[in-house]
């Protein structure tokens, strides 16, 4: 990253009237022209070159905002190369300069680097917040393509947390790149709606935007990428329609396309989904050669999250040719694997976010992408970011208002038995019901009470104005009610249990919200102690 040195000439760059403004306008064009590029330009080296070149000579003129803008492009060229935390570094310092010196289209580049960032990190609500504002930062002004990407990449990040919404805001995109003329981001529209419908389980509306894709990658002579191919198909599995989906990746197969990739996978993923169809199609020698074949490439390029994934597609081929003591053999090591690839994920994720230190980022935007950044993706409960915006709040109020706060952790007892037994799609599921058990267990509190997802298996809930006893049995209610749901058709004789440490506080004390938590987890871990299922606090 450049260190940046503001000075007074940095405030507004020359007048293009003056001595320097034709080079200052062909810089601008360059510019204008990179960002809008850089999406889709295969030579991405010939990119990030330019780039620099840019920046030098925006250095040369003393323009401090175009040489940023330029810095942008050439470390998104880097991020999309793995190196995640550096653009998410240089992204920060950038928003922090932009900010600093009221300079809104290099802002919302910032904001449209931080949430590609986030994205690839996981953190889909913090990569809502940046992608709703580097739109609302971009202005009139920015060139079409770039507003363009700007509102995909919004509707990406609704989509991938399953908001019917993003769809209508695929659509409008769409039109905008319709009326440009811009086939390269129509295409990217249409594969990214296909995809999003699709993990939404929106099968219809999914293939709706698959087949626009394939007709306009026919009608102006565009080959489909694996990428996209494999979204085709993906779309066709969903709907049954197996035979489709086995011709739309036949023109993906040759190694030379599959080489070309423009994930950066050498074609792996479309390998796997190709050896699932075959499966479902009952050729399992095609299905076992394919995913030979996606092994192989995956050992070769280290794509270990792939890797792990085939493990699992082995033990349904296994499973598919009657031998199933090699079936359960893999399944137990794809679990296995899974979990180790969580840990890694979340070590690597946690030393990114460390690396790019989070700054202080105005938050002026809509109620509803503020609320969608604060809510749990899996249960719709909300998160800690939430909890931690919260409960100072209400702990301030309880003190002001002599009303009660009580909080109480809840950890569902030995969970890692359902993901082991069963899978994590039902783990996945359990977490989901609990959620609606701790949702109707707030929803006639008092105002300001909620439910939140901590982590895992870990809930919280906080009651506000309520007394000592009627808290109390609220809580006895929910480890009862949780007990008691029918988890049979689920998780079999499985029981599904929780166990809840409760902390309160009251009087004009205002306590650290760190403290009160500390005073719960130590009574959940009581309840642990004394057997599970049952209710301990202060």
């Amino acid at each position: 990253m450049t260190t940046v040195v503001a000075t007074t000439q940095d405030e507004a760059p020359p007048s293009p009237a003056g001595p320097d403004g034709h080079r200052v306008r062909q810089l601008q064009a360059v510019l204008d022209e990179l960002e809008a590029v850089s999406r889709f330009d295969r030579a991405l080296d010939v990119v990030s070159d330019r780039a620099r070149e840019a920046g030098d000579t925006a250095r040369s003129l003393g323009l401090t905002e175009l040489e940023l803008r330029a810095e942008l492009v050439a470390v998104d060229v880097r991020r999309r190369a793995g190196h995640v935390a550096e653009a998410g570094r240089t992204a920060q310092d950038v928003h922090r300069w932009a900010t600093d010196h009221d300079a809104p289209r290099l802002l919302a580049r910032a904001h449209f680097m931080l949430a590609a960032v986030f994205q690839e990190l996981g953190d889909l609500s913090l990569a809502l917040e940046h992608a709703v504002l580097s739109v609302e930062r971009l202005g009139e002004e920015a060139p079409a393509a770039v507003a363009i990407d700007h509102r995909v990449r919004m509707a990406d990040c609704l989509g991938l947390q399953g908001d019917v919404a993003a769809q209508d805001m695929y659509l409008d995109v769409l039109g905008l790149a319709e009326r440009q003329a811009d086939v390269d981001r129509q295409l990217l529209i249409l594969n990214n709606s296909a995809y999003t419908a699709s993990l939404a389980g929106a099968h219809e509306r999914a293939l709706v935007a698959s087949t626009r894709l394939q007709d306009l990658s026919h009608q102006h002579a565009v080959p489909l990428d694996v990428g996209r191919l494999d979204t085709v198909a993906r779309v066709l599995v969903g709907l049954g329609r197996l035979d489709e989906a086995e011709a739309a990746l036949r023109p993906g197969l040759a190694p030379e396309v599959l080489a070309l990739s423009p994930d950066g996978d050498a074609g792996a993923d479309f390998l796997l989904t190709h050896a699932e169809v075959q499966r479902e199609r009952g050729r399992c020698v095609e299905a076992q050669a394919s995913l030979d074949e996606c092994v192989r490439r995956c050992e070769e390029h280290g794509l270990t999250s792939i890797r792990v994934r085939t493990r699992r597609e082995q033990a349904e081929l296994y499973a598919a040719g009657g031998d199933y003591r090699a079936a359960f053999e893999e399944h137990k090591a794809y679990c296995r694997e899974v979990l180790e690839l969580q840990s890694v994920q979340r070590d690597a994720r946690a030393r990114t976010l460390q690396a790019m230190y989070e700054t202080t980022e105005a938050r002026r935007q809509s109620r509803r992408y503020r609320e969608l950044s604060l809510r749990d993706p899996l249960t719709g409960l909300y998160n800690r970011r939430h909890v931690d915006e919260a409960l100072p709040h209400l702990l301030v109020r309880g003190a002001v208002e002599g009303a009660l706060v009580t909080v109480a952790l809840l950890d569902l007892d030995h969970f890692k038995r359902v993901n082991d037994t069963f899978s994590h799609e039902v783990g996945d599921e359990v977490l989901r019901r609990v959620a609606r058990l701790l949702e109707g267990a707030v929803s006639t509190a008092a105002e300001g009470s909620f439910a939140a997802r901590m982590g895992g298996e870990e809930f919280l809930l906080v009651f506000v104005g309520e007394g000592l006893t009627d808290t109390a049995r609220r809580f006895e209610d929910v480890r009862r009610a949780v007990a008691d749901h029918p988890w049979a058709g689920l998780t079999g004789t499985l029981p599904v249990t929780v166990s809840i440490g409760v902390a309160s506080a009251s009087g004009p004390t205002v306590p650290a919200p760190a403290d009160l938590l500390g005073r719960a987890d130590a009574h959940l871990y009581r309840a642990k102690s004394l057997g599970r299922d049952r209710v301990v606090g202060d």
